[in-house]
């Protein structure tokens, strides 16, 4: 893998699991109903281990 495609795929796994991350804090805040329960939990981990994911790859 080229360093370029890797650089871009680091930064892409980071973002995506800090907003995995994010989304999941959504559901502490009452006014937002999101009509469904989502896996708050699993969406919590799977963001870790895509973040650790683009941190090595940096």
């Amino acid at each position: 893998m080229d360093k370029k495609t890797k650089t871009q795929l680091s930064i892409g796994l980071f973002i995506l699991g800090l907003a995995m991350i994010l989304i999941q804090d959504l559901k502490r805040l009452p006014s937002i109903d999101l009509g469904f329960s989502w896996p708050f939990d699993i969406l919590f981990y799977v963001g870790l281990i895509f973040m650790a994911i683009g941190y090595y790859l940096k």
